[in-house]
């Protein structure tokens, strides 16, 4: 006999999850836990003909063979089976819960990260097409939408969005979700519910607002959880806890709106369950008041430090001074793309200039004026330790975009409203709880780096940290190193950002680890290349502006936060400190490791890809070489830049670089396929037509390079000249000449791709045709061809004489040389001269025909085709030829 149940107490998500099971076990007996809680008992009780359940009293346990189990795995939270669960041959489970002690062994086990166990039971219908009625739509819709709080719960995942849309199309009872979903309290649970939020004391800990309500009742009053939400709701809090006794027990129920605090770890102690903002717990034995006492103290040592105004704020401060001019001011605004400045009056906060005060001002011709007569005098400030919360508050009911932070009576740094919302922004999307792998921000990275660096590479970090602590600068790692690190990848050289000066710091890194260094004094930057070829790359923290679109960009210092907000995109701004006591302290300012989960190329802001173009390239090449995605957002803005044809803008020198670093990229052939379906392609390449043939070539040339890397290991080639080949060659040659002249490669390159793009067409096609030739011919046909030319014959012609024709050469005969040298022809008594080429090159084909095998033989050959030319040399080539009569009569 096979059974299907779910957990007592059952909720929505229990009872669809338990119909749903029944639709994949078509055998099986569905059997419904005598507790339910209200709703669910009232949808029971009406709709008890559709259901078809039976109660545990009503089943034969003793036959039992096989217990399918949904929405728990929990033993305890299946008392109507106990006495059989440890007797029952298999035992299926469903579940999205984590993983506890108390779990049953499984003979199968679905239990992943969504919302609803019911997303996960729909999905195994709709991939068996299994029939879904309306009513059982209507169900499972109830199920996904009590766990996923209408999809608007953080715990809420993609999937749960996907089911939910695809049991909509099989049609949905709107009146029954509306009755259920939003039922009325009880006079019981209206009575508890004003008990509780007279109850309610609030604690700050550690920047978490946390609301805490304990009561006493005699009897038992249902749905505890719901009341804890709309206190949840109704309560200015990050999370909220009830305690409450009833019936001789401690029911304690929490729920969070932040996903900083996972209230798993809370409630663990005292038994409990659930997800990371959603748990439960009953404790027996125990009066509300020590579990109480029990909760404060777990809460204390669960909750992390929330981020403050310190982790956010942009430092150092940009400012002007009280007889700045309005005009001089609204430039520097422009310039730096600010919208407002602190104004200072002998290095003490005076007031805030705003752009809306310039504008007002210039409108009635005042630009010659002094800030100080238009600003906001006696602003709001805030400290470095100043809660989110807390700035969050004062932005809104003060109306202001902008907090100078004030330390020690001193202006340390400004924290805006794009600060806030970024962070906000960061948080709704940042990684779920069942990732692992992705640390947060301001998580030490010391474990991190012990376990994914080399020991090496592990102590030139700690040997630059100790440095700058003895010169008293701040050096941090950036970039792509730190992305790499992250995703698990293979990490080689090392970029960093150092305040204030990089250079000096670089000469003092120079003499502690030897090398060769590099400086750049207009951009301030070095490069040290280590004697192990790995090269350290230090830039002091900058900030960068474009004179116009494409242009190089100004520099001038500033900050980290500055320094990291001038990148291509959020997922390469991320850093962490090498010096003590926070060596290894990661920095996110701009969501890059919710962008890195999540797998988004994103940019810091909208003029990014207008300012420097070459992003376009760059976005499309992390894209594909990490299987990210545009953010909608960022793609709105590819596209938009596109349009505006910014990449031809940009000097061919830069865009060349940019497309070699490219096509050595491992999916080279993914991203140029790529640039082309966006429409880059045709103003790189403009005349190149785009199709499946260019395109089908593009991946047979991947294919080709995959191939000789490992076929040919030592073989140097051009992937650049190859895919440039690649893509031109369907030009005409003349044109496809004009264009390569036009991107300005160096000569080099010229080399190896002109002779690809000539020969190709016509040689690719007599190998194809030529069903034998000597290796004589073959050597004549393809030697002097650049290797590029080659492999170019292979991808375009996948052609089985073709490939034995090029690989015969390249393989055997290329590598076959003759035995004698000019040095033997000399010995033969024979003057050196233009002679000796051809008489050696006539003995190598020999040698490739095989009519010669040995030096001796080789010998012979030379002295005979020697003296076949001195003769020819020695007969007068103008004697009367006498048997056409005389010359002259």
């Amino acid at each position: 006999m096979q059974v299907i149940t779910t957990h007592h107490n059952a909720d929505f998500d229990a009872l669809a999850s338990l119909v749903a099971a029944g639709k994949l076990y078509p055998q099986a007996t569905a059997v419904i836990p005598a507790s339910l809680s209200p709703n669910v008992r009232e949808f029971v009780a009406l709709y008890k003909d559709l259901l078809q359940l039976i109660t545990p009293q009503e089943v034969d346990l003793s036959s039992l063979t096989r217990l399918i189990v949904t929405d728990t795995r929990q033993r305890s939270r299946l008392p109507h089976f106990h006495p059989v669960l440890d007797k029952v041959p298999e035992i299926h489970l469903f579940d999205h819960h984590p993983a506890g002690d108390d779990d049953l062994p499984a003979t199968f086990l679905l239990a992943e990260n969504v919302g609803a166990t019911t997303t996960l039971l729909v999905e195994k219908l709709l991939e068996g097409n299994i029939n879904i009625t309306p009513f059982e739509a209507t169900l499972f819709i109830l199920g996904i939408f009590e766990d996923t709080g209408c999809l608007t719960y953080s715990r809420t995942t993609l999937r749960d969005v996907q089911a939910t849309c695809r049991l909509w199309q099989k049609g949905v009872n709107l009146q029954v979700l509306q009755t259920f979903l939003h039922q009325p309290l009880t006079g019981a649970q209206r009575d508890l519910l004003d008990r509780l939020l007279a109850a309610t004391e609030y604690r700050e800990i550690r920047g978490v607002r946390v609301g805490l309500a304990i009561v006493a009742n005699g009897e038992y009053v249902g749905g505890l959880a719901d009341l804890t939400q709309k206190l949840l709701e109704i309560e200015d809090v990050d999370l909220f806890f009830t305690v409450a006794s009833m019936a001789g027990r401690v029911y304690v129920t929490g729920r969070s709106r932040v996903r900083q605090v996972d209230l798993m770890k809370v409630v663990s102690e005292l038994g409990g369950r659930g997800h990371r903002s959603a748990v439960s717990a009953t404790v027996l034995a125990e009066t509300a008041e020590s579990v109480k006492e029990k909760l404060l103290l777990l809460l204390y040592r669960v909750i992390p430090q929330a981020k403050t105004v310190r982790a956010v704020m942009s430092s150092p401060v940009r400012t002007v001074a009280e007889d700045t001019t309005v005009a001089e001011a609204q430039k520097l605004m422009l310039r730096y793309g600010h919208s407002g400045f602190p104004v200072l009056a002998e290095n003490r906060l005076t007031g805030i200039i705003s752009r809306r005060d310039l504008d007002k001002a210039l409108h009635h011709n005042l630009g010659h004026a002094p800030v100080k007569a238009f600003m906001s005098r006696n602003p709001v400030t805030v400290s470095p330790d100043t809660s989110i919360r807390e700035v969050r508050r004062l932005m809104t009911t003060r109306d202001i975009g902008r907090l100078p932070v004030l330390e020690n009576g001193n202006l340390t740094g400004i924290v805006t409203r794009t600060d806030v919302l970024r962070l906000l922004e960061n948080e709704e999307e940042s990684a779920p709880e069942s990732n692992t792998e992705l640390p947060q921000a301001g998580d030490d990275l010391t474990p991190l780096l012990k376990t994914r660096l080399p020991q090496k590479a592990m102590g030139k970090l700690l040997i630059i940290g100790q440095a700058a602590d003895r010169e008293k600068v701040k050096v941090y790692a950036v970039g792509g190193f730190v992305r790499d690190l992250l995703l698990g990848l293979p990490v080689h050289d090392l970029d960093l950002v150092v305040e204030p000066q990089a250079i000096p710091f670089a000469e003092k890194l120079q003499r502690l680890l030897g090398g060769r260094l590099v400086t750049h004094e207009q951009f301030g930057t070095a490069a040290l290349t280590l004697g192990d070829g790995s090269v350290i790359d230090l830039a002091t923290a900058r900030q960068e502006f474009y004179a116009r679109p494409a242009a190089l960009p100004e520099v001038e210092f500033a900050g980290l936060k500055n320094d990291l907000f001038r990148r291509d995109f959020t997922i390469n701004t991320l850093a962490f400190s090498l010096n003590a006591p926070r060596f290894g302290y990661l920095f996110d300012f701009f969501g890059g490791i919710a962008d890195l989960f999540h797998g988004m190329i994103r940019v810091l802001y909208n003029l990014s890809f207008v300012e420097d173009p070459l992003r376009i390239l760059r976005a499309v090449r992390f894209e594909q070489r990490f299987g990210f995605r545009l953010e909608e957002s960022t793609h709105s803005l590819f596209q938009s830049a596109v349009r505006a044809g910014v990449v031809t803008k940009v000097s061919k020198e830069r865009l060349l670089t940019e497309l070699k670093l490219l096509a050595a990229e491992e999916k080279a052939a993914q991203m140029l396929v790529r640039l082309f379906e966006l429409g880059v392609g045709a103003q790189l390449f403009p005349g190149v037509p785009y199709g499946e043939k260019l395109r089908a070539r593009l991946f047979a040339v991947g294919e080709i390079i995959a191939w000789a890397r490992k076929t040919w290991p030592d073989t140097e080639f051009s992937r650049g000249a190859l895919f440039l080949a690649a893509i031109l060659l369907d030009l005409p040659f003349q044109e496809a000449r004009h264009l390569l002249r036009r991107l300005r490669p160096p000569k080099g390159l010229r080399q190896r791709v002109l002779p690809a793009l000539k020969e190709a067409p016509v040689l690719a096609e007599r190998l194809m045709q030529a069903e034998k030739l000597l290796p004589s011919e073959l050597n004549r046909l393809l030697s002097g061809l650049p290797v590029e030319a080659l492999l170019l014959f292979l991808a375009e012609r996948k052609n089985g004489r073709v490939w034995q024709h090029v690989t015969t050469y390249w393989e055997k005969i290329r590598l076959v040389k003759c035995e004698i040298t000019g040095h033997d022809l000399e010995a033969l008594g024979y003057p050196p001269g233009p002679a000796f080429h051809k008489v050696l090159s006539a003995v190598r084909d020999a040698r490739l025909d095989g009519r010669v095998s040995s030096r001796e033989e080789e010998l012979e050959l030379a002295r005979s085709l020697l003296a076949e030319q001195m003769e020819e040399r020695e007969e007068p080539t103008d004697a009367p030829d006498k048997s056409a009569g005389p010359l002259y009569s």
